[in-house]
């Protein structure tokens, strides 16, 4: 297998974290990028989420403040965790819970 070098600039901070991660995965940093470039190729998509977090949802899809999102995340995030409490919210692990 032939092989070309990959050039690219990243945060000096973020390089030595990863350093550390990677190295204690056994790792190296070539070695990642090859591993993620070829799980973009046999998924056809990125070899994890990218998601908005809930604060930029909100602010994009309802327009509301930054401090408004944080607050409606919060206040839903409360009800769902009562809801799990008072047996309102079923978590679903199996088909099985899927039926009544």
């Amino acid at each position: 297998m032939a092989t070309i070098q990959l050039r690219t600039r990243i945060d000096r901070d973020l390089k030595k974290k990863s350093d550390n991660v990677l190295k204690g995965l056994g790792l190296d940093a070539g070695s990642f990028v090859s591993m993620a470039l070829t799980q973009l190729v046999h998924r056809r998509g990125l070899p994890f989420a990218v998601t908005e977090s809930d604060e930029g949802y909100f602010a994009s899809e309802y327009g509301v403040t930054p401090s408004q999102s944080i607050k409606a995340v919060a206040r839903l995030r409360r009800e769902t965790n009562r809801a799990r409490r008072t047996g309102q919210l079923r978590e679903i692990t199996e088909l099985a819970d899927l039926t009544p």
